[in-house]
């Protein structure tokens, strides 16, 4: 299937410690995925091994059936990726308009790229004058849906995120889900995103991964979640 993730028995080795232990699910298009699980349970390592920051000791990732292993074939596919990190990473010293450009700043006239993320800014919420801002100037939720606009700015096929709403309030979670589910869905991206709030990312997504000491401990969606709990799942609810 087109637009698609797929893991098949990935596990990743550091020295003698296994931070992932046969791990094997799909994402698909029109099918937004959360893996949730308690801190250092090895979630955030499933997004690193699917864009290379984290090597892969056995298994096989793959996008668009292009394995991570493909190395030149796979540049490509990374191009069509955007990436939300759980640390915003704008860069401070340039506006918020540069920040959400940032790809093409040498190579469209400014004024076109201050419309176009205006339209960015809009599509996530926030005015027009806040282009013109510097990101210390905005509050964390809003410095996160920046950062959610500048992923989307290259119209990607896959949308990543990492822990999305860390360190910000249930109504501002709430918003920030709403807002990634609604974008993904209009502008057709498979979306995947990691997230410690099992609670707002049950609203939102259709398919729930819960990672548990690197392992995939359950899959499935919102109401299967919620018919025969495990132990962990109450305790993570």
């Amino acid at each position: 299937m087109h637009n698609t993730i797929n893991l098949d028995k990935v596990n990743v080795h550091f020295e003698e410690k296994r931070i992932l232990k046969n791990i094997t699910f799909d994402v698909k298009p029109k099918n937004p995925t959360c893996i949730v699980g308690k801190g250092l349970s090895g979630k955030s390592t499933i997004l690193k091994s699917i864009i290379g920051l984290t090597e892969v000791s056995s298994g096989d990732i793959k996008v668009n059936n292009i394995s991570t292993t493909e190395k030149k074939k796979f540049n490509s596919v990374l191009n069509s990726m955007g990436m939300v990190f759980e640390k915003d990473a704008l860069f401070d010293g340039m506006r918020v308009w540069e920040n959400i450009m940032f790809k093409s700043l040498n190579y469209e006239k400014n004024n076109q790229l201050i419309k176009n993320a205006q339209k960015l800014l809009k599509n996530v919420g926030l005015p027009n004058g806040d282009a013109f801002l510097y990101p210390s100037e905005l509050s964390g939720g809003m410095r996160k849906r920046v950062a959610i606009a500048r992923a989307i700015s290259h119209k990607p096929k896959f949308l990543l995120l990492d822990e999305p709403t860390a360190g910000l309030d249930p109504v501002k979670t709430n918003l920030i889900f709403k807002i990634i589910t609604t974008l993904t869905n209009q502008l057709n991206i498979t979306l995947l995103a990691v997230s410690s709030d099992v609670r707002g990312a049950l609203n939102y997504f259709k398919q729930i991964v819960v990672v548990d000491e690197a392992e995939v401990h359950w899959k499935g969606t919102k109401r299967e979640f919620l018919k025969k709990p495990t132990k962990l799942i109450k305790d993570l609810l």
